[in-house]
């Protein structure tokens, strides 16, 4: 049996439709632009040019232009479009159809014929053929225009041609990827998230390293630095991959918007839609929008510990120089001594006066009321529990005496009676 032009054809088909299915069915989404750049000097002219694409169409067909397969010619653009999508499209391949055409008269044709000299790599001498060899017939089409007979792949929206002939593009409209260095707006995502997530790294442990306050507030800290971390290393491997996929990236931004979720006062991770690979503008940017929020939320310190400096007489004076503190935070005295907790409870607030430091020795020498002390059921979470400890809240609410404080030197507390062991931490609790 002779050799004929349909035995290398088959062979060419069978080869071409197994890695297609290979690809398919090892790599989700195997197609779109590896490399895309539209000719921006075209687009002052009123058409849309390309300079270079890489990628693989949606039959599984790559290509590779300028470098292999020739350019696609530049569409002209009309006054009268708007809002529309402009595709990069290759007749499919059809039962009995000519797949390459020397003459260029048929517009469904896969392949437009060239002819070129091969020289042959196995022999010595420089010995050539004349062959002809099939580069792709790809076109630049309006997306309205393109039918079930071509396979396409979405480059640009353009919103209008204004009166100067300058095409105006939507940069808000991102082409399928295969690569996230493909397109610089979604790496520019990506270098954003890393950014984010080392600057926030950086504050939480600053704010740690300090050392903090062991409460519920610390531990919360602790577990964001965690989730963090994590992200952060793994984000700056997304960063240096040879190549990511888009949907690997999605994946990955789902995880860390779930990690923070629980940080939110909802608790929980917002609704995103499904990953779409031909519109990734609307699958990232609410992704974008929420993972921004999360990090860059203000992380105030909640509780923070006010120092009681021991003076003469069971004096203590702790300075309080924010006024804005003084005048929305609960201020909370944590109170311990060796002796029952009841007691404690008790005894405590009858035998402590709290007030203004040039009010205190009238407070005292004259018996008169000082800011209420009000026992609290439980020890907020805001700052740690004590074994044996109890809480007392001052009521600042509606007390002129504490008003008095935002003119004063200091808070004064003056303790009566014997209370062993006695140790007082003061904290204030922002709002």
């Amino acid at each position: 049996m002779l050799l004929q032009p349909q035995h290398l054809q088959q062979s060419e088909r069978h080869a071409d439709h197994a890695r297609h299915v290979l690809l398919r069915s090892t790599t989700p989404y195997a197609w779109g632009f590896a490399e895309l750049e539209i000719d921006p000097a075209a687009l002052t002219l009123g058409k849309l040019a390309l300079v270079r694409a890489v990628g693989i169409f949606g039959d599984g067909t790559v290509f590779d232009m300028p470098a292999v397969d020739p350019l696609p010619e530049p569409i002209d653009i009309p006054p009268t479009m708007r809002d529309e999508a402009v595709v990069l499209a290759l007749p499919l391949r059809r039962a009995g159809a000519r797949e390459a055409d020397a003459e260029e008269y048929e517009e469904l044709v896969r392949h437009r014929v060239l002819e070129s000299e091969v020289p042959d790599s196995n022999t010595a001498g420089e010995r050539t053929a004349m062959l002809q060899l099939g580069q792709l017939h790809t076109r630049l089409m309006r997306a309205s225009e393109a039918t079930d007979a071509w396979t396409t792949i979405g480059v640009a929206r353009v919103v209008e041609r204004r009166v100067d002939n300058q095409v105006q593009l939507d940069r808000a409209m991102l082409p399928p990827l295969l690569d996230v260095a493909g397109h610089a707006v979604i790496r520019a995502w990506l270098d954003e998230l890393l950014g984010l997530l080392r600057q926030r790294g950086e504050a939480l442990a600053g704010r740690l390293t300090q050392g903090g306050t062991g409460g519920v507030a610390e531990i919360a800290d602790f577990m964001l630095l965690q989730a963090v971390n994590r992200n952060e290393a793994v984000f700056a491997h997304l960063a240096k991959s040879a190549m990511l996929h888009p949907q690997h990236f999605f994946e990955h931004a789902l995880g860390l918007a779930g990690d923070l979720a629980s940080f939110r006062d909802s608790r929980r991770v917002s609704r995103f839609g499904p990953y779409v690979h031909d519109d990734l503008a609307m699958s990232f940017r609410p992704l974008m929008d929420d993972l921004r929020r999360s990090l860059s939320m203000v992380f105030e310190q909640s509780a923070i510990r006010i120092e009681l400096h021991d003076r003469k007489h069971g004096v203590r004076v702790a300075v309080v120089t924010d006024v804005e503190l003084q005048r929305k935070a609960t201020f909370v005295l944590a109170v311990s001594a060796s002796m029952s907790s009841e007691a404690l409870r008790a005894r405590f607030p009858t035998q402590v006066k709290i007030g203004p430091v040039e009010r205190i020795r009238d407070l005292v020498n004259l018996a008169l009321p000082g800011v209420t002390l009000t026992p609290m059921p439980v020890a907020p979470r805001q700052i740690p529990f004590h074994t044996g400890a109890n809480y007392f809240e001052l009521e600042t609410r509606n007390s002129d005496l504490w008003r008095q404080l935002e003119q004063s030197g200091g808070i004064a507390m003056h303790i009566a009676g014997d209370f062993p062991g006695l140790d007082l931490q003061f904290w204030a609790i922002r709002a």
